[in-house]
């Protein structure tokens, strides 16, 4: 630990973890360029560089993509990564109310806390990781992804039937393409540019960023409903430090979800957005004014936030462990450690846990570097919600397209992303949950792959296994709950119901 810490401070590694850092947090920005294209454009520097600084230059990088990501949410309901979907939520209905620096303070410092549980987690997670992950087959994880389904019931609560009908139609969406058992094309009329299915990044901007360009344009005035009123250098300051104080106060809701962001880190294949919702879920489901969630509650953005990064150090305790890549970027990861001499698994835990204490080290401080720069970055950024919808929708909707584009070189996405904003204009519209159908396009992949692998496996009984077992009498009880809660707020409610599209 010791020699992990003093070679993450030294002058030979320091300065490219900052560097590091810097980046990330401006890829974050960007909408559409994710954790694995960061890392993606640092590998060929590895080649000429010693194993700690590159480790730390690689991994800082990816750390700070989520806190970026973060800031564009809030601010511009532009997501600059698919993990801060969640944020969506609750983010930009802060700014509207002229609260974008509280929003801002409570992510970034939410980010850093939850980081940095993560990084401790996988420390304290190595010695029993072998035992642990090995009881999560296909069944498990089927049940996992099952359960974080029945929190679109959490998300929807004031119309359940609608929201489990956008799920439904995410888990639809996320079949188009190949199939992933059998290799059929499915629902690609033919085309193409639907063999490899519709991608993550032009779907959320649609559905989100362009729709919100739509809304934007069509009643005109800004981002921010203050009335044209501007927030001040001093104001914007008073309330990012605002924000972060209710993040520290909220400190056991941020280790709830970092935990939940760390456990499901650890499952291959779940990812940071699926932990964000759950996160999210969890935290409208504790909260004393849940109706409060989607109309700028910042619980709903610590929750989601705190979970997102937290997720890095479950699935980075995967990858070394097992050599098992929890995500695309762990993925590259695993590249990056090759190149610089390092092989993951259990060699590297007795081998080299200098090596694993250095990574934990920079999951934290290119964290707090991300949350120190991204602090200077929030008044630049905010002033720009207060300008005209007429000057600003033809800016973002370049920058949105670009990042359709962007994610994967593909005309064809900016396509989606068009067809995925009409969509989440008349969803918000007519009171339809995004995030409910969003969550369902996640996890469809998840929930379709391992429920063929578990019945071929287990039969149809396989959810009779003990793990798989406890968490389907956890998703009974989450459904049940959700249920009574619907029934007794329907009794109460006077003169019929409102509804909120997500």
């Amino acid at each position: 630990m010791a020699s992990g810490f003093s070679q993450a401070i030294s002058f030979d590694v320091l300065p490219y973890l900052i560097i590091g850092a810097i980046f990330g947090l401006i890829i974050g920005v960007i909408p559409g360029l994710s954790g694995h294209f960061a890392m993606a454009m640092l590998i060929p520097f590895l080649y000429t560089m010693e194993p700690s600084a590159g480790i730390a230059f690689l991994l800082a990088a990816h750390a700070t993509v989520a806190q970026g990501g973060g800031l564009t949410a809030i601010l511009f309901n532009t997501p600059g990564t698919g993990q801060n979907a969640a944020t969506l939520l609750d983010g930009p209905p802060m700014t509207r109310k002229g609260q974008a620096g509280r929003a801002v303070g409570a992510a970034m410092s939410a980010c850093f806390l939850g980081a940095t549980f993560g990084a401790i987690a996988l420390a304290l997670m190595i010695p029993v990781l072998q035992k642990v992950v090995l009881f999560f087959g296909p069944a498990e994880i089927f049940m996992l992804a099952f359960l974080a389904l029945t929190f679109v019931a959490i998300l929807g609560k004031e119309d359940m039937s609608r929201s489990l009908i956008a799920a439904f139609l995410g888990l639809l969406l996320a079949m188009v393409g190949m199939d992933n058992v059998t290799n059929q094309a499915r629902f690609t009329f033919g085309s193409v540019d639907l063999i490899d299915g519709l991608k993550l990044v032009p779907v959320i901007l649609g559905l989100f960023a362009v729709s919100e360009m739509i809304d934007l344009w069509i009643r005109g005035g800004s981002l921010s409903e203050t009335g044209g009123k501007t927030v001040g250098a001093k104001e914007m300051q008073k309330q990012i430090f605002s924000g972060i104080g209710e993040t520290f106060k909220r400190w056991w809701l941020v280790l709830r979800c970092g935990s939940i962001g760390a456990i499901m880190g650890l499952i291959p294949g779940l990812g940071s957005a699926p932990a964000a919702f759950v996160a999210y879920g969890h935290a409208k489901q504790s909260s004393k004014d849940p109706d409060s969630f989607g109309q700028g509650n910042v619980e709903g953005v610590i929750g989601a936030e705190a979970a997102n990064d937290a997720v890095e150090g479950g699935a980075l305790a995967s990858t070394l462990a097992f050599g098992i890549p929890g995500s695309s970027s762990m993925a590259i990861l695993l590249g990056g450690l090759f190149i610089l001499g390092y092989q993951t698994g259990p060699s590297m835990i007795t081998n080299s846990v200098d090596i694993v204490f250095l990574m934990v080290i920079t999951i934290i401080l290119g964290n707090l570097t991300g949350t120190i720069f991204g602090m200077f970055m929030v008044n630049p950024l905010a002033r720009v919600t207060f300008l005209r919808g007429s000057l600003l929708v033809p800016v973002l909707v370049v920058v949105i397209f670009t990042g359709a584009y962007a994610a994967y070189n593909s005309w064809f996405d900016i396509g989606v992303a068009l067809v995925f904003g009409i969509l989440g204009y008349a969803m918000k519209e007519f009171g339809w949950s995004r995030a409910a159908l969003l969550i369902g396009f996640v996890l469809g992949f998840t929930v379709e792959r391992n429920l063929y692998l578990a019945l071929n496996i287990g039969g149809p009984t396989f959810f009779l296994q003990p793990i798989p077992l406890t968490l389907l009498v956890i998703t009974m009880i989450v459904l049940a709950y959700n249920i009574w809660q619907y029934m007794k707020d329907k009794k109460n409610r006077v003169g019929g119901g409102h509804n909120f599209g997500g």
